[in-house]
């Protein structure tokens, strides 16, 4: 299940990017708003935009992972004990956030996470359900388009004069 994540993850969000930027670029080249009004634009870039949280979040957890010792996410160092151990302070899952320090006690903390995982793990996931909130109003919009109002009365023939 694990392995299914890691590698079915990054390739949907990849397929759901190329698809949402081959979209755009349909819509740049015929002017019109009408391919991103669809539903099916709204779910691939809402499941790109998730996708893209999903990556981003996940970066954020794996900072300063190590495989030997996964419990030492503040060295990054394994089993290499010449170096001196860090500590882990403080670790939230949401906002994504690792601190460590040199000392036990926690003074001089820095962050472990990098600048831009938070802002777009926010960002990505706004995107996300924005397109999800737009779906039934490009299904509405599509059904208005089609014809689905008052149907327009045909007007008799002329009667033919004279004849």
């Amino acid at each position: 299940m694990i392995v299914l994540l890691v590698i079915g993850v990054p390739v949907l969000t990849a397929a759901m990017t190329g698809a949402t930027f081959v979209r755009v670029g349909i819509t740049v080249r015929s002017r019109s708003l009408r391919p991103l009004l669809r539903t099916l634009a709204c779910f691939q870039l809402s499941l790109a935009a998730f996708g893209i949280a999903t990556l981003a979040f996940g970066w954020g957890h794996l900072t300063g992972f190590s495989v030997p010792d996964p419990y030492a996410q503040c060295n990054g160092t394994g089993f290499d004990r010449t170096v001196p151990q860090r500590h882990l302070v403080t670790k939230s899952v949401f906002p994504v956030s690792i601190v460590c320090s040199d000392y036990p006690d926690g003074r001089d903390g820095d962050e472990q996470v990098p600048d831009w995982v938070n802002p777009t793990v926010f960002a990505a996931s706004g995107v996300g359900i924005a397109a999800l909130v737009a779906i039934p109003f490009t299904a509405r919009e599509r059904r208005r388009r089609t014809g689905a109002g008052p149907t327009r009365r045909e007007q008799p023939d002329a009667a033919p004069t004279g004849g």
